[in-house]
């Protein structure tokens, strides 16, 4: 009986070390990622965008499933309207279509998924919410220009197989695949649809033990969970891995890719360089030695390890900008 109770208090004693050790990596970990500090965002809060900006007015626009913002010059300059994808945080990239209207540029600035009239998570998003969009803004039949962003850049990359109205596109860090939504609940499916069905796409569920677990470890103990890992190995197990891949060969237009060696979110630089051969010529893919996934962002957010550093992330926002600058003058300005 002795010996019972020695191994129950010896057991106890280890449960009660591991709970403290966790708890205290917990606070140290919150405190020193300032992950209390981050304030939550309100993408879907219309009435605190401003309804102006350096050089012309915007306008907040709902129909059917499309939801976003139309940026007027002032003064526009004859180019190909602009339609910019934030990404899987939600946002429409506000910011980002400020910056090119103001230098005269026509742009939207699209949220799709989140909105009120839009799927409420990043589950099964019908693609027609760009049909929606074209119908709405009369751009049906013209020629386009799609930035996107992250998930946003996987979305606009699959949108040129069905809306033959892209006439060119910029991807940030994105993805040659369609991956899973990021609803993770009985329901989760491919992150698109088109006409009701759901687009292949690669489940994460296909990943290994060893990158899952140390996600779950990581969560645990309030850590930066890094994505990359899970993401790679679930293409490498996975059995669908050519069907999921998006095709670019109906593509005619010119890309710019932009990827980061350090991006811990997903293998974008990757992504950027075969996406770049499939498309050949037409296409350029620059990428960032030591970026992270975020360019001007911090290497860690949201709980979520970026990658790069603050120096390395600020320095490809500065030259990517001025390359996607340069790329609108070339090939979208009319």
């Amino acid at each position: 009986m002795k010996i019972v109770l020695r191994i129950l208090l010896s057991l106890g004693i280890v449960v009660a070390i591991i709970v403290v050790g966790v708890f205290g990596l917990r606070l140290y970990n919150t405190e020193r990622y300032g992950w209390n500090d981050e304030e939550e965002p309100e993408y879907h809060r219309y009435e605190i965008y401003p309804d102006s900006f350096a050089g012309g007015v915007v306008e907040h626009f709902e129909s059917g499933m499309a939801n976003g913002f139309h940026f007027i010059p002032d003064e526009p300059i004859a180019a190909e309207p602009i339609i910019v994808f934030g990404g899987s945080e939600g946002s429409s990239n506000f910011e980002v279509a400020e910056d090119i209207a103001s230098k005269g540029y026509e742009t939207y600035s699209l949220f799709f998924f989140g909105a009120p009239n839009q799927s409420t998570a990043l589950n099964k998003v019908p693609l027609e919410f760009f049909g929606d969009f074209l119908s709405y803004s009369e751009l049906e039949g013209e020629p386009i220009t799609v930035i996107g962003y992250s998930k946003g850049a996987e979305l606009g990359l699959n949108l040129t197989n069905y809306y033959e109205e892209i006439n060119h596109l910029v991807l940030y860090t994105p993805s040659q695949y369609t991956y899973m939504g990021l609803d993770f609940s009985e329901v989760a499916g491919s992150s698109w649809t088109y006409d009701g069905e759901e687009l292949p796409y690669i489940g994460f569920n296909q990943a290994d033990f060893g990158p899952t677990l140390r996600m779950m470890v990581d969560m645990l103990v309030a850590n930066p969970i890094a994505y990359r890992e899970t993401y790679e190995s679930a293409v490498k197990n996975s059995e669908n891995a050519d069907e999921a891949r998006i095709d670019s060969s109906l593509f005619n237009g010119k890309v710019l890719l932009f990827g980061a060696r350090e991006d811990a979110m997903w293998q974008g630089d990757e992504a950027a360089e075969e996406i770049a051969a499939d498309i050949g010529d037409r296409a350029e893919a620059i990428i960032y030695e030591d970026a992270g996934h975020i360019f001007g962002g911090p290497p860690y957010l949201a709980g979520m390890a970026m990658g790069g550093t603050e120096e390395a992330n600020e320095e490809a926002k500065v030259h990517s900008d001025q390359q996607l600058f340069s790329f609108l003058e070339e090939n979208v300005q009319e």
